[in-house]
């Protein structure tokens, strides 16, 4: 089995060519600030029809070569996507022998960057290219042998499809895609599934049935789930949002929360791999989906992923108890019982549980996780973070915020201002974000006014919290 990818880990899907750019300078540069902004991954295509042109001529890997030294010098990880047939080759790849072809592609682009690709995607949005189920799955079949071949150990991701609803106008729903993908034998010729749940104007968590979230949540994954393959995860190897006008498009605000949102919800996902936010700049190509506008300015959206980019590199989710299991003190701390007791956490990554009395549980670092069980318990937080969460929060319990100075820019200890369900704005802002979709309440607080968010503790359950249920 593959090994898992922290979910909602934060890549860039950049077009080729783009990242290739005008020069040497222009294309370091970006990939510098790749590496400021915190890339895990850039989603990169390797186009069959740049490297083999001719079915008699060899491979050409100059321009790929390029490209993919300079970003493995850059310590960022490869997802290289298989894409983009050459003249010779049916576009549907629906003859034997080009389908062949493709696996002798495969072949070569794994020799060739063995050690500098573990993860390949073979071909992109197919569902909405002509090449049905059938022949993609026989694609599939030769380049996951033939990658298979060169390094055993190398990740093969099906093309992430298009979040397309339903079958018809020459395309496939995506859910019926990957159906019938199962249906024609291709579950044992991939170690994850790569799928584009683009949203917008939704929301990630809107729950109408044509969203891309939704659709990936329920029918993607029930899909694997009915066909065994609960264990392998969801590459969203394309996410992303319009704010240009001409056609849906949405206010760079939207596109910052959207972004936000997937984030967050990917998280809570432990089937959900990678999001490869798509794209890093405009280009004539998809105006308007860039972090930064056609000109090289900053959106809204590049403040935030570089805000959460930056934040996810940290160790992997914590393994819960069930409740109603043995109360379980963090490391250091002592068990809560009939009578109230301080329970304290270590600076790691601690489950602190209460017991049936008004108990006090202190998170000291790290991203904690807090069951309260019986009683009024307080939540004690002492330092920014996005990762923390209360499982069984109830009327009476409190959060204490009072050791955390709410404006970092400002000399004392600032205290936050509870705002309700405005988005936050400036130092010292503590709002709450209800999602009901999910069942999950956000508490979300700034430190600074870069309008971005340093604390996240998520609630299971929808609350509708006010500033009574805190200790500012």
């Amino acid at each position: 089995m593959a090994a898992k990818v922290k979910p909602g880990q934060l890549g860039i899907a950049t077009p080729f060519g783009e990242l290739l750019g005008r020069s040497t300078a222009e294309m370091q540069s970006e990939l510098q600030d790749y590496v400021d902004m915190g890339v895990d991954w850039v989603r990169l295509d390797i186009h069959w029809s740049l490297v083999q042109p001719s079915s008699r001529g060899g491979y050409d890997w100059t321009l790929v070569d390029r490209v993919f030294d300079a970003v493995e010098a850059k310590g960022i990880k490869i997802t290289a996507v298989l894409n983009n047939t050459p003249d010779w080759v049916g576009s549907t790849l629906s003859s034997r022998a080009d389908q062949e072809a493709f696996g002798r592609f495969a072949a070569e682009a794994a020799s060739r960057y063995d050690n500098v690709v573990d993860h390949w995607e073979i071909l992109n949005e197919q569902n909405k290219h002509g090449i049905s189920p059938q022949n993609y799955t026989e694609v599939l079949k030769h380049a996951y042998d033939a990658i298979k071949a060169v390094d055993s150990d190398d990740v093969v991701i099906t093309g992430g499809t298009a979040a397309v609803p339903s079958t018809g106008n020459g395309m496939w729903g995506a859910v019926d895609y990957l159906e019938e993908m199962y249906e024609a034998g291709a579950g044992d010729y991939f170690d994850a599934v790569g799928y584009h749940p683009y949203t917008f104007p939704l929301f990630p968590s809107d729950d109408e049935s044509w969203n891309g979230w939704q659709m990936m949540e329920d029918g993607i994954r029930d899909t694997m789930v009915a066909n065994g393959d609960a264990d392998k995860q969801i590459w969203m190897t394309e996410f992303g949002a319009k704010t240009l006008v001409g056609g849906v498009a949405v206010s760079q605000s939207d596109q910052a929360r959207m972004l936000r949102e997937a984030v967050d919800l990917a998280e809570d996902l432990p089937w959900a791999g990678p999001i490869m936010w798509f794209a890093y700049q405009d280009s004539s190509f998809e105006p308007g989906f860039g972090l930064l506008d056609g000109n090289g300015n900053p959106r809204e959206a590049y403040y935030t992923f570089r805000d959460l980019a930056n934040k996810d590199n940290g160790p992997g989710g914590i393994s819960m108890p069930a409740l109603g299991s043995s109360p379980i003190a963090a490391p250091g701390g002592s068990t809560g019982s009939a009578g109230a007791k301080d329970i304290q956490g270590t600076s790691g990554n601690d489950v602190l549980q209460g017991g049936n009395g008004n108990d006090v549980l202190r998170g000291n670092g790290g991203e904690d996780v807090f069951i309260g069980r019986a009683g009024q318990d307080r939540f004690v937080f002492r330092e920014t973070g996005v990762g923390d969460a209360i499982k069984d929060w109830q009327d009476g319990d409190l959060i204490d915020l009072r050791g955390i100075d709410a404006h970092e820019g400002q000399s004392g200890g600032q205290g936050f201002r509870f705002i309700g369900s405005d988005w936050l704005e400036n130092a010292r802002d503590l709002g709450i974000y209800i999602d009901q979709a999910h069942n999950k309440t956000y508490v979300q607080a700034s430190v600074d006014n870069d309008r971005e968010y340093e604390i996240s503790i998520v609630l299971n359950g929808v609350h509708h919290l006010d500033a009574s249920d805190f200790l500012l």
